[in-house]
């Protein structure tokens, strides 16, 4: 419990303190500040988007916090180790401190505008690239930090055993079955609405982005698996890409057991040492052990024992049937 508390508070820290720092360079310039502040600045950096206070503060509270307490969340609940996700970790640290540097960059721009018929504060694009410089040195101690929680080594099983579907010869057979993900279509929405939110309190140019990403999580948030004579295939379920296919030739076992999406570290796709897969639930899931790599993929479906059981008969049949070089 020890742990996961200090692996949540890594991860969620860098959100708590851009948003801390954002709030106090607002506390420290609040007497300075005008009425409606300039959040939109074209190519030439000068202002051409206005927005209150109020709204502003909100915009930076949901963007800071809601992530972080999600991150967080995922963290304490998750087995895996900071170590095997290194480079989430990094992403997680440099994308608020590069916003949360731009938010502060923001405020000074407007600082004494309107006062005495001043123009509003411009922010030229050399400022956005120290953000980004800001946000790649954070992200280096974030690569840091998740490397004090090492990896733990996945532990191999013998390849040989593993259940088998009996077919005659020259007999063929598929199997297929869909499985969707309430948790993506509860985050694709709640990011849709949002979107939404933010196009119409800040503009399309703030809202449709994320808009957008909701829709495409809502979209992509169930899927198709097959296993056939090719082997595994995963498509979307109402669109024919992205599509992701094991061929039988790659396949050294396949099992079936109990599945927590914590144990990859949430849900999608996802990747850590040793072990990727695309994760939409918790429950059944298929489980292969990739030749040549030994690494693991996961797929969680429903009626999974079934299609182990034809995937290790196929790819066995393959490997007979595959001339000695």
């Amino acid at each position: 419990m020890a742990r996961s508390a200090r692996r949540a508070m890594v991860v969620a820290s860098p959100f708590l303190l851009a948003w801390a720092g954002v709030l106090g360079i607002f506390a420290a310039l609040a007497d300075r500040l005008p009425d409606r502040l300039a959040t939109h600045f074209g190519s030439s950096g000068h202002a051409d988007g206005f927005t209150g206070p109020g709204a502003f503060l909100s915009v930076v509270t949901a963007l800071f916090l809601v992530p972080g307490a999600v991150v967080g969340w995922l963290a304490f609940r998750s087995r895996t180790a900071l170590g095997a996700r290194r480079a989430l970790v990094a992403v997680g640290y440099g994308t608020p401190a590069q916003l949360g540097c731009v938010f502060g960059l923001l405020l000074l721009a407007n600082a004494d505008a309107g006062a005495a018929g001043s123009e509003p504060g411009e922010l030229p694009l050399w400022q956005l690239a120290v953000s980004f410089a800001v946000g790649a040195a954070v992200g280096w101690v974030g690569w840091l930090l998740a490397g004090l929680d090492p990896a733990s080594p996945s532990g191999d099983t013998d390849p040989g055993r593993g259940p088998r579907l009996p077919l005659a010869e020259g007999e063929l057979a598929s199997w297929t079955r869909t499985v969707g993900s309430p948790v993506l279509i509860g985050v694709g929405g709640a990011t849709a609405v949002l979107g939404g939110a933010l196009a119409l309190a800040a503009g399309p140019p703030a809202g449709l982005p994320p808009a957008a990403i909701g829709a495409v999580t809502a979209l992509l948030s169930g899927c198709r698996v097959t296993v056939d004579r090719r082997g595994l295939t995963v498509t979307a379920r109402f669109v024919a890409r992205p599509r992701l296919r094991v061929p039988l030739e790659r396949i050294e076992r396949a099992t079936s057991r109990e599945f927590r999406a914590m144990e990859l570290g949430g849900w999608g796709y996802r990747s850590a040492a040793g072990r990727s897969g695309l994760v939409l639930r918790s429950g059944e899931a298929l489980c292969l052990r990739l030749a040549a790599t030994g690494k693991e993929f996961v797929v969680t479906v429903d009626d999974a024992a079934t299609a182990a059981a034809l995937l290790n008969t196929l790819a066995e049949r393959g490997r007979t049937a595959a001339p000695e070089g």
